[in-house]
Protein backbone atom coordinates (compact mmCIF):
# COMPACT_ATOMS: atom_id res chain seq x y z
CA UNK A 1 0.00 0.00 0.00
CA UNK A 2 10.49 8.30 11.64
CA UNK A 3 12.92 8.41 14.89
CA UNK A 4 13.41 11.64 17.09
CA UNK A 5 10.09 12.60 18.88
CA UNK A 6 7.39 10.32 17.24
CA UNK A 7 9.62 7.35 17.56
CA UNK A 8 8.92 7.44 21.23
CA UNK A 9 5.02 7.87 20.55
CA UNK A 10 4.78 5.57 18.20
CA UNK A 11 6.92 2.74 20.19
CA UNK A 12 4.50 3.60 23.88
CA UNK A 13 1.37 3.70 21.22
CA UNK A 14 2.00 -0.20 19.43
CA UNK A 15 3.06 -1.53 23.19
CA UNK A 16 -0.67 -0.23 24.50
CA UNK A 17 -2.40 -1.75 21.18
CA UNK A 18 -0.73 -5.18 21.37
CA UNK A 19 -1.31 -5.68 17.35
CA UNK A 20 0.71 -7.21 14.49
CA UNK A 21 0.94 -6.85 10.58
CA UNK A 22 2.96 -6.77 7.69
CA UNK A 23 4.66 -3.86 5.42
CA UNK A 24 6.01 -3.27 1.70
CA UNK A 25 7.70 -0.12 1.64
CA UNK A 26 9.29 1.45 -1.59
CA UNK A 27 13.32 1.31 -2.37
CA UNK A 28 15.07 4.26 -2.76
CA UNK A 29 16.96 2.74 -5.41
CA UNK A 30 14.86 3.67 -8.20
CA UNK A 31 14.26 6.58 -9.94
CA UNK A 32 10.54 7.56 -10.63
CA UNK A 33 10.22 9.05 -13.88
CA UNK A 34 6.05 8.72 -13.68
CA UNK A 35 3.38 7.44 -11.90
CA UNK A 36 4.18 3.80 -12.63
CA UNK A 37 7.25 3.94 -14.73
CA UNK A 38 10.74 2.80 -13.27
CA UNK A 39 14.17 2.12 -14.40
CA UNK A 40 14.24 -1.23 -15.11
CA UNK A 41 16.59 -3.65 -15.93
CA UNK A 42 18.48 -5.68 -13.13
CA UNK A 43 21.73 -8.00 -13.73
CA UNK A 44 25.40 -8.97 -12.13
CA UNK A 45 26.38 -4.71 -12.35
CA UNK A 46 23.89 -4.13 -10.04
CA UNK A 47 24.83 -3.77 -5.99
CA UNK A 48 23.79 -6.54 -3.84
CA UNK A 49 22.13 -3.92 -1.89
CA UNK A 50 19.95 -2.75 -5.16
CA UNK A 51 18.56 -6.46 -5.80
CA UNK A 52 18.24 -6.95 -2.36
CA UNK A 53 15.99 -3.65 -1.94
CA UNK A 54 14.27 -4.95 -5.17
CA UNK A 55 12.87 -8.47 -3.86
CA UNK A 56 12.11 -7.08 -0.72
CA UNK A 57 9.70 -4.17 -2.52
CA UNK A 58 8.30 -7.22 -4.92
CA UNK A 59 6.49 -10.34 -5.14
CA UNK A 60 9.56 -12.12 -6.76
CA UNK A 61 9.37 -15.26 -3.92
CA UNK A 62 5.98 -15.99 -4.74
CA UNK A 63 7.13 -16.37 -8.14
CA UNK A 64 9.55 -18.81 -6.88
CA UNK A 65 7.31 -20.12 -4.84
CA UNK A 66 5.60 -21.82 -7.78
CA UNK A 67 8.71 -23.72 -9.04
CA UNK A 68 10.64 -22.95 -12.29
CA UNK A 69 11.17 -19.40 -13.73
CA UNK A 70 9.16 -19.31 -17.16
CA UNK A 71 10.06 -16.56 -19.14
CA UNK A 72 10.70 -15.31 -22.69
CA UNK A 73 14.17 -14.91 -23.88
CA UNK A 74 14.24 -11.20 -24.32
CA UNK A 75 16.70 -11.72 -27.64
CA UNK A 76 13.07 -12.58 -29.38
CA UNK A 77 11.67 -9.82 -28.52
CA UNK A 78 9.12 -7.85 -29.68
CA UNK A 79 7.03 -10.73 -29.59
CA UNK A 80 4.67 -11.49 -31.97
CA UNK A 81 0.66 -11.52 -30.73
CA UNK A 82 -2.24 -12.33 -32.00
CA UNK A 83 -5.26 -10.74 -30.69
CA UNK A 84 -8.64 -12.16 -32.42
CA UNK A 85 -10.88 -10.24 -34.34
CA UNK A 86 -14.23 -11.61 -33.82
CA UNK A 87 -17.55 -10.81 -35.27
CA UNK A 88 -19.34 -12.25 -31.90
CA UNK A 89 -18.03 -9.76 -29.71
CA UNK A 90 -18.14 -5.89 -29.13
CA UNK A 91 -15.53 -4.09 -31.26
CA UNK A 92 -13.49 -2.54 -28.15
CA UNK A 93 -13.10 -5.81 -26.93
CA UNK A 94 -10.06 -6.52 -29.23
CA UNK A 95 -8.76 -2.38 -28.34
CA UNK A 96 -8.78 -3.50 -24.73
CA UNK A 97 -6.83 -5.77 -25.35
CA UNK A 98 -4.23 -4.43 -27.33
CA UNK A 99 -3.95 -1.44 -24.80
CA UNK A 100 -3.12 -3.58 -22.54
CA UNK A 101 -0.16 -5.23 -24.37
CA UNK A 102 0.61 -1.48 -25.10
CA UNK A 103 0.82 -0.57 -21.15
CA UNK A 104 2.99 -3.08 -20.27
CA UNK A 105 5.33 -2.35 -22.82
CA UNK A 106 5.16 1.33 -21.91
CA UNK A 107 5.50 0.88 -18.27
CA UNK A 108 8.29 -1.41 -18.40
CA UNK A 109 10.13 1.24 -20.76
CA UNK A 110 10.47 -1.81 -23.47
CA UNK A 111 11.81 -4.43 -21.40
CA UNK A 112 9.20 -6.73 -22.28
CA UNK A 113 7.72 -5.17 -26.37
CA UNK A 114 5.23 -6.66 -28.50
CA UNK A 115 4.22 -6.51 -32.52
CA UNK A 116 0.86 -7.59 -33.46
CA UNK A 117 0.25 -9.88 -36.39
CA UNK A 118 -3.09 -10.77 -37.98
CA UNK A 119 -2.68 -14.87 -38.04
CA UNK A 120 -2.31 -16.61 -35.10
CA UNK A 121 -0.11 -19.31 -36.96
CA UNK A 122 3.10 -16.18 -37.07
CA UNK A 123 1.91 -15.45 -33.31
CA UNK A 124 4.02 -16.09 -29.80
CA UNK A 125 0.83 -15.05 -27.96
CA UNK A 126 -2.48 -15.85 -28.57
CA UNK A 127 -5.88 -14.15 -27.45
CA UNK A 128 -9.33 -15.61 -27.78
CA UNK A 129 -12.94 -14.39 -26.98
CA UNK A 130 -15.35 -17.60 -25.86
CA UNK A 131 -16.90 -18.45 -23.87
CA UNK A 132 -15.90 -21.03 -21.11
CA UNK A 133 -16.88 -23.11 -18.26
CA UNK A 134 -16.40 -20.55 -15.31
CA UNK A 135 -18.09 -17.26 -16.08
CA UNK A 136 -16.66 -15.55 -12.93
CA UNK A 137 -13.12 -15.60 -14.38
CA UNK A 138 -12.80 -12.63 -17.37
CA UNK A 139 -9.67 -13.81 -18.84
CA UNK A 140 -7.60 -17.23 -18.28
CA UNK A 141 -3.86 -17.67 -19.67
CA UNK A 142 -1.91 -20.77 -20.45
CA UNK A 143 1.83 -22.36 -21.18
CA UNK A 144 2.19 -24.68 -24.54
CA UNK A 145 5.48 -26.74 -23.39
CA UNK A 146 7.12 -29.18 -24.91
CA UNK A 147 10.34 -30.24 -22.57
CA UNK A 148 11.92 -26.84 -21.37
CA UNK A 149 10.39 -24.81 -24.19
CA UNK A 150 7.86 -22.72 -24.43
CA UNK A 151 6.26 -23.28 -27.32
CA UNK A 152 3.31 -20.69 -27.33
CA UNK A 153 1.21 -18.62 -24.61
CA UNK A 154 -2.90 -18.15 -24.88
CA UNK A 155 -4.85 -16.11 -23.12
CA UNK A 156 -8.88 -16.90 -23.46
CA UNK A 157 -11.13 -14.60 -22.62
CA UNK A 158 -15.11 -15.00 -22.11
CA UNK A 159 -17.06 -13.01 -24.60
CA UNK A 160 -19.90 -12.75 -21.74
CA UNK A 161 -19.98 -12.25 -17.92
CA UNK A 162 -22.01 -14.53 -15.26
CA UNK A 163 -24.81 -12.56 -15.79
CA UNK A 164 -24.70 -13.06 -20.04
CA UNK A 165 -23.90 -9.07 -20.31
CA UNK A 166 -21.04 -7.75 -22.42
CA UNK A 167 -17.84 -7.82 -20.28
CA UNK A 168 -17.13 -3.80 -18.81
CA UNK A 169 -14.42 -2.19 -20.66
CA UNK A 170 -12.57 -1.28 -17.25
CA UNK A 171 -13.16 -4.61 -15.89
CA UNK A 172 -11.42 -6.38 -18.91
CA UNK A 173 -8.29 -4.15 -19.24
CA UNK A 174 -7.55 -4.94 -15.90
CA UNK A 175 -7.78 -8.62 -16.39
CA UNK A 176 -5.76 -8.41 -19.64
CA UNK A 177 -2.98 -6.83 -17.74
CA UNK A 178 -3.10 -9.40 -15.60
CA UNK A 179 -3.47 -12.58 -17.76
CA UNK A 180 -0.77 -10.62 -20.01
CA UNK A 181 1.74 -10.49 -16.73
CA UNK A 182 1.07 -14.24 -16.30
CA UNK A 183 1.91 -14.33 -19.51
CA UNK A 184 5.04 -12.76 -19.26
CA UNK A 185 6.40 -15.33 -16.71
CA UNK A 186 4.52 -13.59 -12.88
CA UNK A 187 3.00 -16.65 -12.54
CA UNK A 188 3.05 -16.02 -8.76
CA UNK A 189 0.20 -13.58 -6.82
CA UNK A 190 1.05 -10.55 -5.27
CA UNK A 191 -0.49 -9.99 -1.97
CA UNK A 192 -1.20 -5.81 -2.17
CA UNK A 193 -4.87 -4.96 -3.28
CA UNK A 194 -2.90 -2.07 -5.47
CA UNK A 195 -0.64 -4.38 -8.02
CA UNK A 196 -2.03 -5.98 -11.10
CA UNK A 197 -0.88 -9.15 -9.91
CA UNK A 198 -3.41 -8.81 -6.90
CA UNK A 199 -6.18 -12.00 -7.36
CA UNK A 200 -9.31 -9.99 -9.10
CA UNK A 201 -11.69 -11.06 -7.23
CA UNK A 202 -14.16 -7.86 -6.69
CA UNK A 203 -10.71 -5.81 -6.93
CA UNK A 204 -9.97 -4.57 -10.09
CA UNK A 205 -6.45 -2.43 -11.07
CA UNK A 206 -5.94 -0.38 -13.89
CA UNK A 207 -2.19 0.26 -13.23
CA UNK A 208 0.95 -1.04 -13.23
CA UNK A 209 3.24 -0.53 -9.95
CA UNK A 210 6.16 -0.14 -9.51
CA UNK A 211 6.24 -3.58 -7.59
CA UNK A 212 4.37 -5.42 -10.51
CA UNK A 213 7.76 -3.50 -12.52
CA UNK A 214 10.48 -4.82 -9.80
CA UNK A 215 9.04 -8.23 -9.99
CA UNK A 216 8.94 -8.64 -13.65
CA UNK A 217 12.47 -7.25 -14.21
CA UNK A 218 13.60 -9.83 -10.94
CA UNK A 219 11.91 -12.89 -13.24
CA UNK A 220 14.08 -11.18 -16.59
CA UNK A 221 17.34 -10.61 -14.68
CA UNK A 222 16.61 -14.53 -13.50
CA UNK A 223 18.31 -17.31 -15.75
CA UNK A 224 15.08 -19.28 -17.09
CA UNK A 225 14.31 -22.85 -16.09
CA UNK A 226 11.68 -22.66 -19.15
CA UNK A 227 11.78 -20.08 -22.24
CA UNK A 228 11.02 -19.85 -26.22
CA UNK A 229 14.90 -19.55 -26.86
CA UNK A 230 17.86 -21.61 -25.16
CA UNK A 231 20.27 -18.45 -23.72
CA UNK A 232 23.93 -18.65 -24.67
CA UNK A 233 26.43 -18.61 -22.24
CA UNK A 234 26.94 -15.11 -22.80
CA UNK A 235 23.53 -13.87 -22.12
CA UNK A 236 23.42 -16.41 -18.70
CA UNK A 237 27.00 -14.77 -17.94
CA UNK A 238 25.52 -11.80 -16.82
CA UNK A 239 21.67 -12.64 -15.10
CA UNK A 240 21.53 -14.26 -11.29
CA UNK A 241 20.16 -17.93 -10.74
CA UNK A 242 16.99 -17.52 -8.34
CA UNK A 243 19.24 -19.00 -4.91
CA UNK A 244 21.29 -15.80 -6.34
CA UNK A 245 18.91 -13.20 -6.05
CA UNK A 246 17.43 -14.93 -3.11
CA UNK A 247 20.29 -15.29 -1.28
CA UNK A 248 20.67 -11.83 -0.62
CA UNK A 249 18.19 -11.50 1.90
CA UNK A 250 20.04 -13.46 4.19
CA UNK A 251 16.80 -14.48 5.68
CA UNK A 252 15.60 -18.27 4.59
CA UNK A 253 12.79 -17.38 2.35
CA UNK A 254 11.90 -20.78 0.62
CA UNK A 255 11.62 -22.93 3.40
CA UNK A 256 8.80 -22.05 5.66
CA UNK A 257 9.57 -24.70 7.94
CA UNK A 258 12.99 -23.46 9.14
CA UNK A 259 13.62 -21.29 12.15
CA UNK A 260 14.13 -17.80 11.97
CA UNK A 261 13.83 -16.35 15.71
CA UNK A 262 17.64 -17.28 15.41
CA UNK A 263 18.48 -14.77 12.80
CA UNK A 264 19.76 -11.21 13.35
CA UNK A 265 18.63 -7.65 11.85
CA UNK A 266 20.21 -5.30 11.64
CA UNK A 267 18.97 -3.52 9.02
CA UNK A 268 15.06 -1.97 7.59
CA UNK A 269 15.63 -4.91 4.49
CA UNK A 270 15.83 -8.01 7.02
CA UNK A 271 13.17 -6.57 9.70
CA UNK A 272 10.61 -6.56 6.96
CA UNK A 273 11.78 -10.16 4.92
CA UNK A 274 11.40 -11.10 8.99
CA UNK A 275 7.92 -9.58 8.95
CA UNK A 276 6.86 -11.06 6.07
CA UNK A 277 8.38 -14.52 6.97
CA UNK A 278 6.23 -14.26 10.30
CA UNK A 279 3.04 -13.15 8.78
CA UNK A 280 2.96 -15.89 6.53
CA UNK A 281 3.36 -18.07 9.33
CA UNK A 282 0.30 -16.36 10.87
CA UNK A 283 3.05 -15.38 13.97
CA UNK A 284 1.45 -12.22 14.44
CA UNK A 285 3.58 -11.04 17.57
CA UNK A 286 6.42 -11.53 15.90
CA UNK A 287 5.85 -9.70 13.23
CA UNK A 288 4.99 -6.89 15.08
CA UNK A 289 7.99 -6.49 17.27
CA UNK A 290 10.22 -6.86 13.12
CA UNK A 291 7.35 -3.33 12.26
CA UNK A 292 7.87 -1.89 15.26
CA UNK A 293 11.80 -1.94 14.36
CA UNK A 294 11.20 -0.42 10.71
CA UNK A 295 9.18 1.95 12.31
CA UNK A 296 11.89 2.92 14.80
CA UNK A 297 14.45 2.87 12.20
CA UNK A 298 12.73 5.27 9.43
CA UNK A 299 13.51 8.91 10.05
CA UNK A 300 10.43 11.13 8.76
CA UNK A 301 6.66 10.87 9.41
CA UNK A 302 5.52 10.15 6.22
CA UNK A 303 7.43 6.43 6.44
CA UNK A 304 5.96 6.42 9.86
CA UNK A 305 2.84 6.52 8.80
CA UNK A 306 3.24 4.31 5.71
CA UNK A 307 4.24 1.33 7.94
CA UNK A 308 1.11 1.96 9.88
CA UNK A 309 -1.03 2.06 6.89
CA UNK A 310 0.72 -0.63 5.41
CA UNK A 311 -0.15 -3.04 9.16
CA UNK A 312 -3.42 -1.57 8.96
CA UNK A 313 -4.46 -3.61 5.26
CA UNK A 314 -2.63 -6.22 6.16
CA UNK A 315 -5.19 -6.51 9.40
CA UNK A 316 -8.21 -5.35 7.24
CA UNK A 317 -7.29 -8.57 4.70
CA UNK A 318 -7.19 -10.61 8.15
CA UNK A 319 -10.49 -9.26 9.01
CA UNK A 320 -8.78 -8.50 12.30
CA UNK A 321 -10.73 -5.22 12.17
CA UNK A 322 -9.76 -4.26 16.15
CA UNK A 323 -6.40 -4.35 15.27
CA UNK A 324 -6.53 -2.52 11.80
CA UNK A 325 -8.54 0.08 13.67
CA UNK A 326 -5.56 0.53 16.15
CA UNK A 327 -2.79 0.68 13.36
CA UNK A 328 -4.78 3.30 11.27
CA UNK A 329 -5.15 5.30 14.75
CA UNK A 330 -1.52 5.43 14.73
CA UNK A 331 -0.88 5.99 10.97
CA UNK A 332 -3.46 9.21 11.25
CA UNK A 333 -1.66 10.36 14.69
CA UNK A 334 1.53 10.68 12.75
CA UNK A 335 1.33 11.97 9.77
CA UNK A 336 -1.42 13.31 7.59
CA UNK A 337 -1.36 12.72 4.13
CA UNK A 338 -3.40 11.85 1.20
CA UNK A 339 -2.72 8.32 2.09
CA UNK A 340 -3.95 8.02 5.59
CA UNK A 341 -6.98 10.05 4.66
CA UNK A 342 -8.90 7.02 3.61
CA UNK A 343 -8.25 4.83 6.05
CA UNK A 344 -11.12 5.52 7.53
CA UNK A 345 -12.99 4.76 4.31
CA UNK A 346 -11.11 1.99 3.85
CA UNK A 347 -12.13 0.47 6.95
CA UNK A 348 -15.85 1.34 6.20
CA UNK A 349 -15.40 -0.64 2.72
CA UNK A 350 -13.75 -3.68 4.33
CA UNK A 351 -16.87 -3.88 7.08
CA UNK A 352 -19.36 -3.25 4.15
CA UNK A 353 -20.19 0.41 5.65
CA UNK A 354 -20.11 1.50 2.07
CA UNK A 355 -22.70 4.24 1.80
CA UNK A 356 -20.52 5.55 4.96
CA UNK A 357 -17.29 5.08 3.15
CA UNK A 358 -18.73 6.72 -0.37
CA UNK A 359 -19.72 9.87 1.69
CA UNK A 360 -16.10 10.10 3.02
CA UNK A 361 -14.22 9.65 -0.12
CA UNK A 362 -16.34 12.50 -1.94
CA UNK A 363 -15.55 14.63 0.97
CA UNK A 364 -11.92 14.08 0.77
CA UNK A 365 -12.09 14.60 -3.29
CA UNK A 366 -13.53 17.84 -3.43
CA UNK A 367 -11.41 18.95 -0.80
CA UNK A 368 -8.09 17.55 -2.84
CA UNK A 369 -9.29 16.37 -6.33
CA UNK A 370 -6.37 14.84 -6.86
CA UNK A 371 -5.98 12.71 -3.72
CA UNK A 372 -5.75 9.14 -6.18
CA UNK A 373 -5.95 6.76 -3.52
CA UNK A 374 -9.05 8.42 -2.51
CA UNK A 375 -10.28 8.10 -6.24
CA UNK A 376 -9.49 4.78 -7.24
CA UNK A 377 -11.00 3.27 -3.48
CA UNK A 378 -14.04 5.42 -4.82
CA UNK A 379 -14.35 4.05 -8.49
CA UNK A 380 -13.80 0.27 -6.68
CA UNK A 381 -16.95 0.82 -4.57
CA UNK A 382 -19.30 1.94 -7.41
CA UNK A 383 -17.67 -0.99 -9.58
CA UNK A 384 -18.45 -3.48 -6.56
CA UNK A 385 -21.50 -2.29 -6.31
CA UNK A 386 -22.65 -2.29 -10.31
CA UNK A 387 -23.43 1.61 -10.31
CA UNK A 388 -22.21 2.37 -13.56
CA UNK A 389 -23.94 5.64 -13.16
CA UNK A 390 -22.08 7.06 -10.16
CA UNK A 391 -18.76 5.31 -11.19
CA UNK A 392 -19.25 7.17 -14.98
CA UNK A 393 -19.85 10.60 -13.13
CA UNK A 394 -16.65 10.10 -10.79
CA UNK A 395 -14.14 9.14 -13.53
CA UNK A 396 -15.40 12.12 -15.78
CA UNK A 397 -15.49 14.51 -12.17
CA UNK A 398 -12.11 13.21 -11.10
CA UNK A 399 -10.08 11.53 -13.61
CA UNK A 400 -8.01 14.13 -14.77
CA UNK A 401 -6.75 15.12 -11.98
CA UNK A 402 -6.44 12.01 -9.76
CA UNK A 403 -6.55 9.13 -12.43
CA UNK A 404 -4.12 7.20 -14.86
CA UNK A 405 -5.35 4.11 -17.03
CA UNK A 406 -9.29 5.29 -15.84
Amino acid sequence: MKKIVICTFLVAAAAVINFNTDIKTASPEFTLKNSYAITLGYDKSMSEKTIKAAVIDSYYRSVVANGKIIRWNTATFPLKVYIQDSADVPEYYREIVMSAYQAWQRASEGLVKFEFVETPSEADMKCYFKNTDNRKSIGVHSFSISGNKITDSTIIFNRKDENNHSLDSKQLFSSALQEIGHSLGLTGKSTSIYDVMYPIGTKFNYEITTRDLKTLALVYATIPDITNEPLTNSEKANLFTTSEILSTLNVPVTNDTKNLDGVVANDISTHLALAEQYRRRAEYEKALKEYQAVAQMKSDRRSKSEVYYEIAVMYLDAEEYSNAKSAAEIAMATDTNDLTDILPPLIDYYTKRSTSAIEQLDTILKQNPYNKHAYKLLCQIYRDKHQENMLNATIRKYGKTAGDEE
